[in-house]
């Protein structure tokens, strides 16, 4: 039978962790977009999940009893996280940073209509570090096996001791997911600095098509990926791509999917040679192209 008391302390432990999360728990509003939720990150920063913030020309924030105006910092779709500037500075002290154990507990916490939210999720997956599929390296994949909800993607996770694991956000599947709080450090010193984060470009468009049988580098490659658009004056131009071409493989990797290809192009990839086979009117073209920054704007 379970001891009373111990359910008691558990209670108490995570109503106190709600409630010490106002300090740094965001509420952020924009003219037109939805209510979000967020992390006072540093005095004048708020990280939100890139994803669910809306384009707007100002935000407005609420932290405990204080609202503030904020402005756009930057935004990086790679690591899903967009960095609100505000106004004026919010003192706060954010709890240490902490990296969870597979079936630990964690309070996912955001914002509703009613004010706080809370839910009690446990941790169902922890990974090493993987490749968006816009090019972004996140540190740990991190599952969670409870759902969340629209408003409260980008709020704080926190562990049991009140460590701080990161920030909620939906992924593919529905999968609900944390960003871990060593990635948004690293992408948030980044977006306060430079407004964006440059990752790797090679100006192609492309799209799966199946590969008959001549043009398979191996038997169990049966998808290529089709050139259907090359961007003026990029890499991909530079080193002889065109439009029609199907790309067989790139960096060595079969080129069977186009997150494939974008998780090769992350920040450190800029400045570095690629090689590439395409098939081109039923000939094998081998060709090699210098990667460049993204393009923006």
């Amino acid at each position: 039978m379970a001891n009373p008391d111990s359910l008691v302390q558990l209670s108490d432990t995570l109503s106190g962790l709600a409630a010490g999360a106002r300090a740094f728990l965001a509420e952020i509003r924009s003219p037109d977009g939805p209510l979000l939720s967020g992390v006072l990150w540093k005095a004048n920063a708020v990280v939100v999940s890139e994803q669910a913030l809306p384009d707007a020309s100002e935000y407005e924030v609420r932290i405990a009893d204080s609202v503030v105006k904020a402005h756009l910092a930057g935004r990086d779709e790679g690591t899903n996280v967009a960095i609100l500037r505000l106004e004026r500075d919010i003192a706060t002290t954010l709890p240490p940073q902490a990296v969870p154990r597979l079936g630990a507990l964690a309070l996912v916490l955001g914002t509703g209509a009613n004010g706080t939210t809370a839910r009690l999720a446990i941790i169902r997956s922890v990974g090493g570090p993987w490749e968006s599929l816009s090019g972004g390296t996140i540190d740990h994949r991190i599952t969670l096996d409870s759902p969340i909800g629209a408003t409260e993607e980008g709020g704080p996770v926190l562990a049991a001791d009140g460590a701080i694991l990161g920030i909620s956000t939906r992924g593919a599947g529905r999968q609900s997911l944390i960003i871990p709080a060593s990635t948004i450090e690293r992408a948030a010193t980044v977006l306060l600095e430079k407004g964006s984060i440059e990752r790797g470009w090679l100006g192609l468009a492309l799209r799966p098509v199946a590969l008959p049988e001549t043009l398979r580098p191996d038997s169990s490659q049966r998808v290529g990926l089709m050139v259907m658009e090359v961007g003026a004056d990029s890499p991909a131009a530079k080193a002889g791509i065109l439009a029609g071409d199907i790309l067989l493989s790139a960096g060595g990797a079969p080129a069977t999917r186009p997150g494939r290809i974008a998780r090769q192009l992350g920040p450190n990839s800029i400045g570095k040679k690629i090689e590439i086979t395409l098939a081109r009117a039923g000939a094998i073209v081998a060709s090699e192209a210098m990667i460049a920054a993204r393009k923006t704007g």
